[in-house]
């Protein structure tokens, strides 16, 4: 135990937060990047390092959040992924995977759409002195749309009088109700087995390092800032049944900041066909509780997450937060034995 404690508090200095600053017009908005309670079944919006870490040829991501359902106009995100394992390496003693990421937000009254499409391409180093231990460097390129539908908002001029008049015309000139830019990100993830019962995973990513212009009027200075985030995961198996997760998830947009820890409990059913249930309780801090809930079943999982808020938003949500929904799939080609040599049969 003593060990355990001393591991995680070396890794007290990757709490942060996040919600960024960004600009609509020629005046700030607050706007959020697409990201997940269930962080870790979003493994390519989390880091791009994370693309083609596991085992098999391909993987199916998909997320869906319906957010702040209490409120009048709920947010909505969904996103899709999904990366492969190539099969030549470029480099000696790595392996390489590439990948592609959908994510589509939309939020508010006046419909605040951000749509992403992203390409991340990660490489795997091996170590003959560690077999535990690997390590992988993604980078992330892709674009972003933003748009705004200012006929969902109401105006000051839209009064009469008495009433809200939508008729009335608003008084406003919106020449321009979308942009697109360029978006990079890189990041870098650490896999250890720690010890027989002990695995670890460690991840650094760091996004819009370009400082792309999200002002609809390209207006100087009025930038999307980088975005750092930090994850950790610690699996203990007790035994081949039981297990349970220690889970973290960070990250930190100029003085913004979001903290996620909880921990997950898994409990094999079935070891013949891999069917294993998860429950865990996080907490993204000041904010909200998370329960989650899982089952997978051979390389297919799904998971559901709930999110109730506790923070000072509670009385315009009535402690309502978000429902999340993960799939996962992961497919491999069966491997052909070819023996080295040519066997004899025995009554020979």
């Amino acid at each position: 135990m003593k060990k355990r404690t001393t591991y995680i508090n070396n890794f007290k200095s990757l709490w942060y937060v996040m919600i960024y600053l960004c600009a609509l017009y020629s005046y700030d908005a607050f706007s959020q990047d697409v990201h997940f309670s269930n962080w870790n079944m979003s493994p390519l919006n989390l880091n791009p390092a994370n693309t083609g870490m596991f085992e098999g040829d391909g993987r199916l991501i998909f997320n869906y959040r319906k957010q702040w359902k209490s409120v009048a106009v709920p947010y909505n995100t969904f996103s899709f992924g999904t990366d492969y394992n190539l099969k030549k390496s470029l480099i000696k003693n790595t392996k390489e995977a590439v990948g592609l990421i959908f994510n589509h937000d939309e939020a508010g009254d006046g419909k605040y759409t951000i749509t992403d499409f992203k390409v991340p391409i990660n490489h795997k180093f091996s170590f003959e002195s560690d077999t535990t231990l690997t390590l992988a460097f993604g980078v992330l390129a892709g674009i972003t749309n933003i748009k705004i539908d200012p006929n969902k908002l109401s105006y000051d001029n839209q009064w009469d009088g008495d009433a809200y008049n939508q008729g009335l015309s608003t008084g406003e000139n919106f020449p321009r109700q979308s942009k697109v830019f360029a978006d990079i990100s890189l990041g870098v993830v650490i896999q250890k087995t720690i010890t027989q019962k002990l695995k670890g995973s460690i991840g650094y990513g760091i996004s819009h390092i370009n400082k792309p212009n999200v002002s609809f009027y390209n207006t100087p200075g009025v930038v999307l800032r980088p975005r750092h985030n930090e994850s950790l995961q610690l699996k203990y198996s007790f035994n081949n049944i039981s297990a349970v997760m220690f889970e973290y998830y960070g990250n930190q947009q100029q003085k913004f900041r979001e903290n996620l820890i909880g921990l997950s409990y898994y409990h094999t059913i079935d070891p013949k066909t891999n069917t294993v249930f998860n429950v865990g309780l996080l907490t993204r801090l000041k904010d909200a509780f998370i329960t989650t809930v899982g089952l997978e079943y051979n390389q297919m999982r799904l998971q559901v997450s709930y999110d109730y808020n506790y923070s000072q938003f509670k009385r315009a949500t009535n402690g309502r937060g978000g429902f999340e929904i993960s799939f996962i799939y992961i497919w491999a080609k069966p491997k052909v034995f070819i023996p080295k040599s040519r066997v004899c049969p025995v009554y020979m």
